[in-house]
């Protein structure tokens, strides 16, 4: 038996640095159901950090809109909802 819990839950709170500005409007634009907010306190110079919340598909199309833009995703993890980074063996 496999007891293991699987890493994507049916919907995930994210946060992504990628290099560059990103136009969060335009980006949502393509999929209404996932939860797009650029985190302002957490702006750098040249790096946007996004703060999402989508299931596991919806993640992978933002991934992949994020790379036709040409942008550098910097970093992807998956936060609890009390804002910490998860790390994968994580107890939930």
């Amino acid at each position: 038996m496999n007891n293991a819990q699987p890493l994507f839950d049916s919907a995930t709170h994210y946060r992504i640095e990628v290099r560059g500005r990103v136009d969060v409007d335009w980006l949502k634009s393509f999929d209404g159901s996932a939860e797009i907010i650029v985190d302002e306190a957490q702006q750098m110079a040249d790096i946007t950090v996004l703060r999402v919340h989508a299931d596991q598909s919806g993640i992978v199309g933002l991934v992949r809109r994020l790379h036709g833009l040409g942008m550098t995703i910097l970093q992807l993890q998956i936060v609890s909802v009390t804002g910490k980074t998860a790390e994968a063996g994580d107890e939930r």
